[in-house]
Parts: C-alpha cells; sequence; structure tokens
C-alpha cells in the first residue's frame, strides 16, 4: 500500500521535484539551504549529500550569490567581486585568482555531475567560503546555512566615517617607519593550583621599518615556593617530598639569579625569524650556547591554512572591516531561525562602535566603547585616544573577557598604551577558575635610531633550521619505534638491546 501511494504521488509531482520526491521515498534527509536569512528555491536540482559533504547545485547556488558562472569542457568557473574560482570535475584541485595573481586551492571532495540531472555539484562549504562567505549547519533542520559577510558589512557600513581610527592609523604609522630603539621592563607572577612562581625580564633592541628587528632578553624565574609547595603536596599524598641533587638546585638557583637570555633577529616583512637561547639551565639541558635557530613564519603558517603577509598587514592597521568580519568566525551558525539576524547584529554594533559616532567626548580625550556576549563569553573593548590639533598624540587599549562554562569562570584583561612622550606600558592579568593566574606589567620606551638592526645571526655561528630539526627528530622517533607499513596495516615494534 505505501509503495503504491509513493507511486502515485510521484507520478502527480513535477518533473523539477522528481529527484526530491524519490530522495524522500528512500528515507533520505532533504537538505534546505539559507542564504542571507532567506531560503534558496531549486529548481530542477535540489541539495545531496555525498561522502558525508553536502554538495549544492553550482549554477544555483553561485548566481543566487551574485557570480556569473561558465564552463569549459571540465572546467567551471565563477566570478565574483574581481575573484574567479575555477574547478575541474571529479578533481579536488581548484583556484582562486584575485588582483592577477592566482592562488592553489586544495578541497577535500571533488564536484561532480549528477547523471539524474545532468547538473554539475559543489561541495557547499567550499563554494561559499572561497567567495569571503560564512558557512554553518543546523543539524535539527538539516538546513547548510550561509552569510555573505560582505554584503552584510556593506550594508553596516553605509553612511559611516572613521576619521578618528584614520588618525589612529596615522599615529602609530610613524613606529612602522624609520629607525627606533626599543627598551622595556616586565615583573610577572603565576599561581598554578595555588603554588606560586614569580618572573621578572628586560628587553633592549632595534626595530626598522616595522619588519626588521634585533632584540636581546633577559628572564628570570623564582620557582622557590613553587617548589616548596610540590614538595608539601608530595609529602601529604606519599610521605615523602622531591629532594633535589646539588647539581639540580644549582640549576633552579641559576633560572632565579642569572635566569635564560634570549636573543632575537629577523625580518618580519618576509617571515624569517633567528633566534638564540643561553643560559646554564639550558647548557645543563644540552643546547649550545652558540647555535641560532632559523624559522620560516610565513612557510609555517601557510602550512596552517593562513597567509603571513596579510596576518602582518593586519597586525599593523586598524582595519575595521577586517575587524568585523574577523568577529563573525567566532559566532557558531548552527541555528537557521536566528543565524542570520545574530551576524546582521554582531557586524552593526561593532561598525557603529568603530565608527566617528561610537566615540565620547570628554575633554581632549575620545572613547569608544564594544560590549558583547555570545554563548557565554562576555567581552568589552574600550579605546581611548587623547587628541590635540585634531590629531591623535597617546592612545589606550583595553580588553576584557569573562566566561562560564561548567560552573568555572575565566577570565582576562589586558591594557596597553603609549603616551605622547613614545613612553609604552601594558598589563594582563588572567584567572582560569583560580586553577591558573598570571599578572604581568611592562613598561618601556620607543627613541629614534640611528644604527640599523643586524637581521641575520653573527657571522660564523651555528646555525640549524628549526623545523628541520623538530622533523628530524620526530623522524628518529619513529624509526626508534620500528614503524614498518606492511599488509595488515602499520605496526610499531620497540627496538631494543636484544633482537627481536
Amino acid at each position: 500500500m505505501k509503495k503504491m501511494i509513493r507511486w502515485l504521488l510521484a507520478l502527480g509531482m513535477a518533473g523539477a521535484l522528481l529527484g526530491a520526491t524519490a530522495a524522500m521515498a528512500a528515507g533520505e534527509t532533504v537538505i534546505s539551504v539559507q542564504l542571507d536569512g532567506a531560503p534558496l528555491t531549486f529548481t530542477d536540482a535540489v541539495p545531496q549529500v555525498r561522502d558525508q559533504r553536502t554538495f549544492l547545485p553550482l549554477r544555483a547556488v553561485f548566481e543566487a550569490m551574485g557570480a556569473e558562472v561558465s564552463s569549459e569542457g571540465s572546467v567551471i568557473t565563477a566570478t565574483r567581486n574581481g575573484k574567479t574560482l575555477a574547478m575541474t570535475l571529479n578533481e579536488t584541485a581548484a583556484t582562486l585568482t584575485q588582483n592577477g595573481e592566482t592562488t592553489p586551492i586544495t578541497m577535500d571532495v571533488a564536484p561532480y555531475v549528477d547523471n539524474t540531472t545532468w547538473r554539475t555539484y559543489v561541495p557547499v562549504r567550499f563554494a561559499a567560503q572561497a567567495f569571503g562567505c560564512a558557512v554553518g549547519w543546523d543539524q535539527a533542520n538539516s538546513t547548510a546555512i550561509i552569510v555573505d559577510t560582505d554584503k552584510v558589512v556593506d550594508a553596516a557600513l553605509e553612511g559611516k566615517s572613521f576619521t578618528f581610527l584614520e588618525k589612529l592609523m596615522a599615529y602609530s604609522e610613524k613606529y612602522n617607519k624609520g629607525i627606533w630603539d626599543v627598551e622595556a621592563g616586565f615583573d610577572a607572577s603565576m599561581t598554578m593550583m595555588s603554588l606560586p612562581m614569580v618572573m621578572s625580564g628586560s628587553m633592549k633592541g632595534t626595530v626598522q621599518d616595522s619588519g626588521k628587528m634585533s632584540m636581546d632578553m633577559n628572564m628570570k624565574m623564582d620557582m622557590t615556593e613553587f617548589v616548596a609547595g610540590i614538595n608539601l603536596l608530595a609529602r601529604m599524598s606519599e610521605g615523602q617530598g622531591v629532594e633535589f641533587t646539588a647539581e639540580e638546585q644549582a640549576m633552579l638557583d641559576s633560572l632565579k639569579e642569572k635566569g635564560i637570555d634570549l636573543s632575537m633577529r629577523g625580518d618580519l616583512g618576509k617571515g624569517n625569524l633567528c633566534l638564540n637561547m643561553r643560559g646554564d639551565l639550558l647548557a645543563q639541558a644540552g643546547m649550545d650556547n652558540d647555535t641560532w635557530y632559523t624559522m620560516d613564519m610565513a612557510a609555517i603558517l601557510e602550512q596552517m591554512g593562513m597567509d603571513w603577509t596579510q596576518l602582518l598587514e593586519a597586525s599593523q592597521n586598524i582595519d575595521y572591516v577586517t575587524l568585523a568580519k574577523g568577529a563573525l568566525s567566532t559566532l557558531p551558525l548552527n541555528d537557521s531561525t536566528t543565524a542570520y539576524p545574530q551576524v546582521k547584529d554582531t557586524v552593526e554594533k561593532i561598525v557603529k562602535a568603530l565608527s566617528d559616532e561610537g566615540f565620547v567626548k570628554e575633554g581632549d580625550e575620545y572613547t569608544a566603547l564594544l560590549e558583547m556576549e555570545e554563548q557565554g563569553v562576555a567581552f568589552t573593548v574600550v579605546l581611548t585616544l587623547s587628541m590635540k590639533d585634531d590629531a591623535v598624540t597617546a592612545y589606550l587599549m583595553g580588553f576584557h573577557m569573562e566566561a562560564q562554562e561548567e560552573g568555572m569562570t575565566v577570565s582576562m584583561d589586558m591594557t596597553a598604551s603609549v603616551d605622547d612622550q613614545d613612553r609604552l606600558t601594558a598589563e594582563i592579568n588572567m584567572d582560569m577558575a583560580s586553577l591558573l593566574t598570571m599578572s604581568m606589567t611592562m613598561d618601556g620606551k620607543y627613541a629614534p635610531g640611528s644604527t640599523a638592526p643586524a637581521t641575520q645571526p653573527p657571522e660564523g655561528a651555528p646555525v640549524v633550521d628549526l623545523m628541520e630539526l623538530m622533523a628530524a627528530e620526530m623522524g628518529a622517533e619513529e624509526a626508534a619505534l620500528g614503524i614498518i607499513g606492511g599488509a595488515d596495516g602499520p605496526t610499531a615494534v620497540l627496538v631494543s638491546g636484544e633482537a627481536n
């Protein structure tokens, strides 16, 4: 009887809905798609699930996003807002071209042609994120959520001006040009399970054009009370404490009195960083005081799917568009009834707080305040600008975050400021449910410099690529385990002094 009903219903449906009806008859989940809070309508091909991924009809979704779609043979291209995405059927390799530069992209699943509707299907998350859209999934309603962040941000920016932020950028620009000598010191304390450690340090060096740098630092750590507390806990639980040898005690004394020296050189514009660490404690651990370790930060971040150049530029500029879009990455898009209104409200709050109308004048100071709360996490950002002759002469930025989870409270407070005498101060306080606490204060000063910083290790010094060293150590560890790949899968054989 049920089969007859399904057959009659199928005959009564329009051809455009035939595929969806067959899926429902087979007991498959019907996938819905929401774009900017409104449901997308698919006339002749419906979303599909393959390999636990949601696929959408390419032309329908891209054209709904305002993209122009074309195809030539097995290659499909979509162009939107100056970006061109090119994909090849049944291949995971794709390219994204923008401003004349083409970037290769690898998808975890490949686009395909459905042999029932002869429509091309693309993975929804990849398709949307390639054009800068935010993507989410409403499990309860089997709905893919797409939010065009460019459109949301553009709408929020309409009619807004940002002259205060532009003046702050102009003020900060002076530290990004020329040669500056930097000197700073810090004091910090940390507790782990109420056991305290005390730290202090100093830093002195030179920066040039915000990228080239040479820094020498020293950090001391007093672990006397921490070790005493560990001993007390050990006696209470096991009846005996931890006894240190004379050599180990000397190492702790050296850490407290002499500390660890750290030197850094590099050209951050290129992503190059060199490190050298020295101290009795490190020498006892087998580290050579003369060796320098190099890191290619750009390559490391590229492996993590991040762009070092973009990250560096963002750190040197107060880009309200980037800030607004970045905030969307923290929003959980998992409810199709609230996702789009939540995104819209969040962007509008951020844009309003950072625009000129968000700053409140009191004397010669202008303050902007942003307060938000998302999923049990509340945070406050405050920015105060000191102005003279319509220019920023000093600033203070503060951040407070508090989160509740499983009855525990985690909080963090940070402030950083630079005054009209080029003095910088910073303070950080963190409390992770009283299990871990940390407090740190820092004071320093910028001064115009005359000697460019050294960006490479000293001539003749031993140089080791840190990533190659780590890879070699990981390889040696695998070799020590004797990992062998056989027909039945990898087998780990522990190598010892005896024959196996």
